[in-house]
């Protein structure tokens, strides 16, 4: 291992490189660095070319190895029940801008789970549309279609009222 190449690696080279080990791949760690995924790419390259070699894994490994990491296997995709005390995979602190919730009513969530989570006062009841106790995409064709079939009547009943009030309206201005 050549010390003098990676005492030459950039700090945003060393961060991608620590993500790479973490089998993350360009996508995933932008959003971490906050940065793009094009950028991503190009930092890990010369990290390569700096190091002299041929793919983004053995940068990845010959700088965890620099940095005395252990050689026990990653958990890139831990279990979602697990409870560690420390996100392994912020080696460093991803760049914030903008508005970022800490906590929420419920108990603490992950950064990640934040934009994905559907805001509503609480107490207030939520509609649940009336498909039964399953998710939309576990319909069967049959509730399905029936589905369609109630939307497609409503619509017609809509028009035909919109037409009757507008044919209303008419007969009275006219007599």
């Amino acid at each position: 291992m050549d010390l003098k190449r990676i005492a030459r690696l950039t700090e945003q080279q060393r961060a991608c490189l620590r993500h790479v080990y973490a089998h993350l791949t360009s996508k995933e760690i932008a959003p971490i660095l906050g940065i793009e995924p094009g950028s991503v790419d190009q930092h890990i390259k010369a990290a390569m070319k700096t190091l002299g070699v041929g793919d983004r894994r053995t940068a990845a490994r010959i700088f965890a190895e620099y940095e005395g990491r252990d050689d026990s296997p990653v958990v890139a995709y831990p279990p979602l029940n697990s409870q560690s005390p420390t996100d392994p995979y912020n080696f460093v602190p991803p760049i914030v801008s903008g508005w970022q919730p800490h906590e929420s009513a419920g108990g603490s969530m992950r950064e990640e789970q934040a934009f994905f989570r559907v805001a509503t006062p609480t107490g207030s009841p939520t509609f649940q549309f009336p498909i039964g106790s399953s998710k939309p995409g576990d319909l069967n064709w049959v509730t399905r279609l029936g589905w369609i079939a109630v939307i497609a009547i409503g619509v017609a009943l809509a028009f035909g009222a919109l037409v009757s009030a507008i044919e209303a309206l008419g007969r009275l201005t006219q007599g």
